[in-house]
């Protein structure tokens, strides 16, 4: 029996019993319309968090923070009680002493009550070092951005985002004007280039960065360092382990124990971020598997009752010369069929369901974020190719049970 035939002769079953077929397709429909919307959704997630994840300074940044609890030898997490904090010499002693380092920033951040005539926000404030703008990878715009004589002096000088620009100044040239930040009176030397934001509520572009040594002296406690975090940006990707190794090593000779600081590099992010992002999907996965086993139960009851319906036929076909295989070959074909063309179906859905929940977040839930639309051709062909494996395996054995069927019992139900 030619496979054209055998395809035909499929498809002509599938239009005897158009609602049988569309509910017997219905469980494989859902799980491949599952894959891939999972899949594909998932992709476009991890790009969105990959690329707020670059914003914030590259792949080769390594924080560093006092935390309110540390992890003792024994595993119990106790509060943070040392005196030792960060201290903005730091900075330099990390410069001089890892060779594996390219930048350091030193930085705290606070919300305040910004000014402008009579438009007023609450924006957060970056008290920052000129390295600010290499480790954010972020760059001014129209101005200057701050420098070391701003930090010696302590000037009230501040740089602005582009939406703060946009909502305080109207978008009219800032530069030598004034802002007032909580009962501060500030003037404006630049404004940073449009970034954007994805996950940041606020965004990058409503901040406004200030001298360090402004932030620590004006709105700061005088007996606090002011140090919120380093942020260390190792020379390349590679030399991130390296560079967490020196800076271990540095603040251990400028303080009591690294072991009172804690450590994030983005190396790190990006692995937990891959993991889960599969673990995630495994279990959706698993969830989509379940319904195209159930799919696949319907195929080979239909099968069954196709087989049972048939049998007269089989039997003709039986004692005009058809042999067993071209019997088997016939309803494995219709099986293999109708699991294809639920897996189509499945895939177009799939398709549709990104772009309609894509849509539907971008428009109510997450406004203005650009989620990137990626449909996983890799998860399309598998899928594809799960659903042609459904058919074969569910199929075989009502294929098998009309293959064996005796031409004369089978004539008898003629």
């Amino acid at each position: 029996m030619q496979i054209t035939q055998g395809v035909s002769v499929g498809l002509a079953a599938l239009r005897r019993n158009k609602l049988r077929s569309v509910l017997t397709t219905l469980g494989i429909v859902i799980g491949i319309a599952t894959v891939v919307a999972v899949v594909s959704l998932g992709g476009g997630a991890e790009q969105i968090v990959l690329a707020e994840l670059e914003k914030m300074g590259a792949a080769s940044m390594i924080y560093c923070f006092r935390p309110g609890y540390i992890k003792r030898d024994d595993g119990v997490y106790v509060r943070n009680t040392t005196p030792e904090q960060l201290e903005y010499e730091d900075g330099d002693f990390i410069l001089e002493n890892c060779p594996n380092v390219a930048n350091v920033l030193i930085a705290s951040e606070r919300e305040f009550s910004v000014k402008h005539k009579r438009t007023a926000q609450s924006l957060q404030v970056d008290g920052v070092t000129p390295a600010y703008q290499d480790v954010e990878n972020w760059y001014v715009k129209l101005g200057r951005f701050l420098s070391e004589d701003d930090i010696e002096r302590s000037d009230t000088v501040c740089v602005i985002g582009s939406k703060v620009r946009k909502d305080l100044f109207q978008g009219a040239d800032p530069i030598g004007l004034e802002l007032k930040i909580g009962d501060e009176r500030f003037t404006v030397i630049g404004v940073m280039a449009e970034k954007g934001s994805q996950m940041w509520q606020g965004g990058w572009d409503s901040r406004v960065i200030i001298p360090f040594s402004t932030m620590r002296t004006r709105f700061l406690d005088p007996g606090w360092p002011g140090v919120g975090y380093i942020r260390v940006q190792a020379k390349s990707f590679e030399q991130v382990d390296q560079a967490l190794m020196e800076l271990k090593i540095a603040l251990r000779q400028r303080h009591i124990s690294e072991k009172y600081f804690e450590f994030f590099t983005l190396k790190e992010a990006i692995k937990q971020l891959s993991s889960t992002s599969r673990t995630i999907q495994i279990l959706l996965g698993g969830v989509a598997t379940l319904a195209l086993f159930v799919g696949g139960i319907g195929i080979m009851n239909i099968m069954l009752v196709s087989v049972t319906e048939r049998t007269g036929e089989i039997g003709l076909r039986k004692a005009v010369g058809a042999k067993r295989l071209d019997i088997l070959t016939q309803f494995l074909i219709e099986s293999i069929v109708l699991s294809l063309c639920g897996g189509v179906i499945g895939i177009f859905i799939g398709v549709g369901l990104v772009f309609g929940t894509v849509t539907v977040l971008t428009t109510f839930v997450m406004k203005g974020i650009a989620w990137p639309v990626v449909v996983s051709v890799q998860a399309t062909l598998i899928a594809f190719g799960v659903s042609a494996c459904i058919g074969i395996f569910f199929g075989l054995y009502p294929a098998n049970k009309a293959a064996n069927l005796m031409p004369t019992e089978a004539l008898r139900h003629e």
